[in-house]
Parts: structure tokens; sequence; C-alpha cells
């Protein structure tokens, strides 16, 4: 049995890694401080579903690492996974709220950078 859990371990914990950066990717992707825009809703629930599959993946390979001969006969599995998601929850929860975070600091809007621009050289002229 011990040796599914190290390739569950391992195949959880690359589908995480691999799941929270794509997630954290997509947003910084449509992150274009040259465009003025800002991130739109559909690319944030999408980069915040993806790194919550992430973590809950993430979960599992914590899961497999708190789970012994011991415990196995001391706890079902459902009590060890919600545990270990206590555990990833408070450690790295605060992942989830990356995208937000990009979404909420929006860059400058295009016509008050060229209408800061004008006022300098106006200022200057003078």
């Amino acid at each position: 049995m011990s040796d599914y859990l190290n390739y569950i371990q391992l195949i959880s914990g690359i589908c995480a890694a691999a799941l929270i950066f794509a997630g954290i990717f997509i947003s910084v992707k449509k992150l274009n401080p040259e465009k003025y825009e800002t991130i739109p809703v559909k690319t944030t629930v999408i980069s915040t579903a993806l790194i919550i599959a992430g973590l809950l993946c993430y979960t599992l390979t914590k899961t497999c690492t708190n789970m012994t001969v011991v415990t196995e006969e001391q706890y079902e599995l459902g009590t060890l996974y919600f545990a270990s998601l206590e555990e990833v929850i408070k450690l790295f929860g605060f992942i989830v709220f990356v995208p937000l975070l990009f979404r909420l600091f929006k860059p400058k809007s295009h016509r008050n950078a060229q209408s800061e621009e004008a006022i300098a050289e106006e200022t200057e002229e003078n």
C-alpha cells in the first residue's frame, strides 16, 4: 500500500504545482499595463478555480504524507483528508486571492496619463 501512496503523492504533487502555476500565469498574462485595461471577470474566475483545484490536489499530497500505519488504524480517510485540507488552507490559502488582487489593482487610464503629460508640458512652457 505504501508504494501506491508514493505514486499518488508524486502525481498529485505534480498536478497541484501545474494547476497553481497555470492559474497564476493566466492572470499575469492578462495583466498588461500598456493596454490600460483591467483583467476580465471570466479570467479571474478561471484562475481562481485552477488555484483551488491545485490546492485540493496538494491536500491529497498532504493526506498521503500524513497517512501512516498508526493513523490508518485510528482514523478514516475522510478525516485525514479534512485535517490535511485545514493544514493546507492555513499555510497556502492566501494564494486563492492572488487573481483577485491582480484584478483590484487597476492601471491608470490612458487619458489620465496623456492629460498629465499635457499639463507638465504647459507648465514647462510657461
